[in-house]
């Protein structure tokens, strides 16, 4: 379960409200690479039947989808910014610190000039993201103070990127130990979906580290969600989005059409409200 293993900065749900069921609808997000603009497809979905989630939780894809939904721009703004800008467009090689094969400075950079807010608390609605404090080897919520650099921290995927450093701590993916961070908002909301984007597949030829990485991390994550799927209302998974590698941006439209269509089914048989 995720909740278990969390670090002394963790937060616990009574710190985000009084009562029980303080928020109508909660949304958690899983992680998966360029998959992850799945979400954004979801979250139109949810948007046309009024179903606009009222708070988010999300690692590393999921994170980036759901600071920038907070943020205020729509599903379609965000996919056209991570379409165009593609996430391993701007990574840099860091060959300076030896602790991954690229670095997030330039995505950083990039979302500094897209985003509004640099804290949590200027977010249009409560947004919670993990990550993986890599030393100790904890899972690691947070929830306040600072953005952008909490939000690379959940995305770093290890290996392939540099870990993000906060305070002194190196952070990884918060995907290596809860990929869909669901248990941590369940108290909060009366109804909750989750998406999740990473269904394991026979990855077929393995043949260059960028494989290994990636294949290696699907099967850490895979086994995380079991708990966390059990805990939401409703889980969309869009099936057809594991034909994409994780780094595929140039699919990205028709990443963010898979993820709108399974929610149209999901939510079609359904009956939530």
């Amino acid at each position: 379960m995720c909740m278990n293993n969390i670090y002394s900065e963790h937060i616990h749900p009574s710190e985000l409200g009084d009562t029980q069921y303080v928020h109508r609808i909660g949304l958690s997000l899983s992680g998966g690479g360029v998959k992850g603009i799945a979400h954004l497809g979801v979250i139109q979905a949810m948007e046309e039947r009024g179903w606009a989630p009222n708070i988010i939780s999300g690692v590393s894809a999921g994170a980036i989808a759901g600071a920038l939904y907070a943020d205020g721009h729509t599903p379609k703004e965000i996919c056209r910014f991570l379409r165009e800008s593609g996430y391993f467009h701007y990574v840099s090689l860091g060959i300076t610190t030896g602790k991954g094969l690229m670095s997030n400075h330039r995505f950083a950079s990039l979302l500094e000039s897209f985003m509004k807010a640099r804290t949590f608390e200027e977010l249009k609605m409560p947004v919670i993201i993990n990550a993986t404090e890599l030393v100790e080897g904890v899972n690691v919520y947070f929830h306040t103070g600072t953005l952008i650099d909490k939000i690379i921290a959940s995305s770093s995927v290890p290996v392939v990127l540099t870990p993000a450093e906060i305070n002194g701590k190196m952070y990884v993916d918060g995907g290596i130990f809860c990929n869909m961070p669901a248990q941590i908002i369940r108290p909060l909301c009366r109804t909750l979906i989750g998406v999740h984007v990473n269904p394991i597949i026979n990855q077929g030829r393995i043949s260059n580290i960028k494989d290994i990485a990636e294949r290696v991390y699907h099967l850490t994550i895979q086994a995380n969600t079991v708990a966390e799927k059990q805990v939401c209302d409703l889980v969309v998974e869009p099936v057809k989005a594991r034909n994409y590698g994780m780094f595929e941006k140039s699919k990205g439209q028709e990443i963010f059409d898979i993820g709108y269509q399974a929610a149209v089914e999901t939510f079609d048989k359904a009956r939530l409200f």
